[in-house]
């Protein structure tokens, strides 16, 4: 039984009375009526709050007040019927919250959607530019872009290079082979004073040649670019105020841009002179 009792009161919490309010509502079933002393010794409810709790129970329609000359005696009010004023009370307090919650949904949609219309348009140029100075996050950018390319990727190259350690130059390397393995084309235009002076990076591509990639040389390269099908172009651009050769990574999804580049790089590929493998 008690076990039981412990239960009823936590389902009429859940209902919405208190605890006090529960423990007095099942005390009243108990007999016909109560005194307010009688209840609070039963129900264990304070002395201070056992009026304040009877006169909430009266207001929510599941406890009535008789007198009797000059005492006040308390009932329950029948459980089909006071559980169902707790239900119909619950229903009308969500339902005026609901339609609050409505109006004021309709109100802002109303001020706020023009002002959604007037700036969908407006492109934040950080949608299609990516700026990375970090060489681990541009080298992983890098071979991500390697492992999504189509078609074809071609490069304008110089130093100083993002692939500056064995390791990275050996990641590039496997990935560009993985690349030319699936079928997507590769042409490269090397700045032939790098050539002379770091000839240990044209030997670690050459044998990506055996593979179908694409080498030449130009005495001048203008800008350092990797351009990747017709959506992407990264600029590995050396930054002015630093004396470390530092590099400021450039990515760009822009397809107008991506044509330029395209431009110039197949202006510079008919003079540029093929290397010899």
């Amino acid at each position: 039984m008690i076990n039981d009792y412990k239960k009823q009161i936590q389902e009429f919490q859940e209902l919405g009375l208190t605890e006090r309010e529960s423990k007095v509502y099942i005390t009243l079933l108990s007999k016909k009526s109560f005194t307010s002393s009688e209840l609070q010794k039963t129900a264990g409810i304070p002395r201070t709050k056992i009026y304040e709790v009877l006169f909430k129970m009266i207001d929510k329609g599941i406890c009535v007040e008789r007198r009797v000359g000059k005492v006040k005696y308390y009932e329950a009010v029948e459980p089909k019927k006071a559980l169902h004023k707790i239900l119909e009370d619950y229903k009308n307090k969500y339902r005026s919250e609901f339609d609050r919650k409505t109006s004021l949904t309709e109100n802002l949609s109303k001020t706020l959607n023009p002002v959604f219309e007037k700036n969908k348009t407006f492109i934040n140029p950080l949608e299609f530019v990516e700026v990375i100075k970090d060489k681990d996050q541009a080298q992983k950018r890098i071979l991500d872009a390697f492992k999504n390319a189509k078609t074809e990727v071609v490069s304008l190259i110089k130093g100083p290079y993002v692939c500056d350690t064995t390791s990275r130059v050996n990641e590039q390397f496997l990935e560009e082979k993985k690349m030319l393995k699936r079928g997507v084309a590769c042409r490269k235009i090397y700045e032939s004073f790098e050539l002379k002076e770091h000839s240990f990076i044209i030997d670690q591509f050459k044998p990506l040649a055996k593979l179908g990639s694409e080498l030449k040389m130009n005495d001048i390269i203008p800008i350092k670019m990797v351009v990747f099908d017709d959506r992407l172009v990264i600029f590995p651009l050396q930054d002015t105020l630093s004396s470390n050769n530092d590099l400021t990574i450039i990515l760009i999804e822009h397809k107008e841009m991506v044509h330029a580049c395209r431009i110039l790089f197949e202006s510079l590929w008919l003079t540029a002179r093929p290397l010899n493998n």
